[in-house]
């Protein structure tokens, strides 16, 4: 009998350790240089556009990695820009894309949480997977798409 048991708890634990091993994940994550070289790209960008904005970046979880007010930024936009961040990185998609069907035949979509309907948000890519994103506000809404791409794209 306690062969029996003995063979059975054996058993049991190379089966959990195997389920174990399988269970996990590595995850990329942005560093403070990362964070300062995504702010700083969306800043170059905004200057070549003559905008004024607030540029956040953001880790996969949608929580404040960094952020820059660059002068004269509309004090309103710090927060839109941490949003719109936010929500491409929590939803993996341009905030843009949002916008185009909330005003097209989902308007419905806003009701998902968190999300914003105007462009700006982009999501920042490592090896095809989300690891953040970055929010531009400030100025006219087909620049702070620009700015928010620009930054994301100078990761990759």
């Amino acid at each position: 009998m306690k062969k029996h048991c003995l063979a059975l708890l054996l058993g049991a634990s190379t089966l959990f350790a195997a389920v174990s091993a399988n269970a996990t994940m590595t995850q990329t994550v942005l560093s403070s240089s990362d964070t300062d070289k995504l702010i700083n790209a969306a800043i170059d960008k905004a200057h070549s556009l003559n905008a004024n904005v607030c540029v956040a970046v953001v880790a996969q979880s949608g929580l404040l990695l960094n952020f820059k007010r660059m002068d004269n930024a509309p004090v309103g936009c710090i927060d839109a820009s941490i949003l719109k961040a936010r929500a491409a990185a929590l939803y993996r998609t341009p905030t843009d894309k949002y916008m185009d069907r909330a005003n097209g035949k989902e308007p419905a979509i806003m009701t998902l949480p968190g999300e914003v309907p105007l462009g700006g948000g982009s999501p920042v890519e490592y090896q095809g997977h989300v690891i953040g994103a970055v929010g531009a506000s400030g100025s006219l809404n087909p620049n702070e798409i620009a700015i928010a791409k620009a930054s994301a794209d100078s990761f990759k």
